[in-house]
């Protein structure tokens, strides 16, 4: 399967955000303008294989992450060891990943659990409903 430069910036992009880092701070990380990581987010650049393994190197994820296949999409996550971990080959849609890059932006644990309380709240009714 060919993966071209919007599916690479995706991931960029994805794993950025996971992280919690702005593309001003991974241009300071690579040495590139945060003009310069837009670019490869948005897929207009391609990004160099240098470049890449550099990128790869400060989002903490191995090169393959960008070239899994679409069906295969492993989903990274920041653990306390900062290494790249795989939960399962099961595609995200784009709700849930957006429900994810926002429980991860939660810093605070009583809302991290306030949330975890309301959404198990909320599947109960609807069990029952």
């Amino acid at each position: 399967m060919l993966i071209d430069n919007k599916t690479i910036g995706h991931r960029i992009k994805l794993r950025r955000e996971q992280l919690n880092i702005s593309q001003e701070r991974l241009g300071e990380m690579i040495g590139v303008t945060y003009q310069q990581i837009q670019k490869y987010e948005k897929g207009t650049n391609k990004v160099s294989a240098e470049r890449l393994f550099s990128i790869a190197n400060n989002l903490k994820v191995p090169m393959s992450f960008f070239f899994e296949s679409t069906k295969e999409f492993l989903v990274a996550e920041e653990r306390e060891d900062k290494n790249y971990s795989i939960q399962g080959k099961k595609t995200l849609s784009l709700q849930e990943q957006e429900l994810l890059n926002c429980f991860r932006f939660l810093t605070d644990k009583d809302a991290r659990s306030n949330l975890i309380g309301f959404l198990k709240s909320v599947c109960k009714k609807k069990k029952t409903s």
